[in-house]
């Protein structure tokens, strides 16, 4: 079962998804972050590069060449990968070792969610967003998955 962690409230997706991504960096954790749309991934790599104006954060676009590189362990200081696809390819570079959060910007459930420990969404208050966001976690719960809500229009206490 796969845990579905959906942040709803956000005022903006894209900005609330690079503050998440950024704490995940923080924590030494990994994260893909998926999107089919490249024009929305683009949006998301400007938005991490503005999340704190003194923090490197580094999130390579995926390539085939980093298989090896995570296997092996030389990407020490790379926690963030995006990607456009979502294939064998991407997941057999974990194969020994735990998978990566996996952050969803698409409009749909990524392919091969199921494989993933743990998926983040983000729902804006924006009411496209939003319709958007119900299906998705509709297909998650109709699969048997655990979702874990938390209202970002609250303060942080009384989440």
């Amino acid at each position: 079962m796969v845990r579905i962690d959906v942040a709803f409230g956000a005022e903006h997706r894209i900005r609330q998804a690079s503050q998440a991504a950024y704490r995940r960096f923080l924590k030494g954790g990994q994260m893909l972050v998926y999107c089919s749309d490249e024009a929305r991934l683009t949006a998301f790599s400007k938005a991490l590069w503005a999340v704190d104006k003194t923090a490197f954060v580094p999130h390579p676009r995926w390539d085939a060449s980093m298989v090896q590189l995570i296997q092996s362990g030389r990407l020490p200081l790379v926690h963030i990968f995006l990607c456009t696809q979502l294939d064998e390819n991407i997941l057999t570079a974990w194969s020994d070792k735990t998978l990566p959060w996996l952050l969803n910007l698409d409009v749909q459930c990524p392919p091969a969610y199921e494989r993933f420990e743990r998926v983040l969404e983000i729902v804006s208050n924006h009411p496209t967003d939003r319709d958007l966001a119900r299906e998705r976690m509709l297909t998650y719960k109709n699969a048997g998955h655990q979702l874990v809500y938390y209202d970002l229009s609250k303060p942080l206490k009384q989440r």
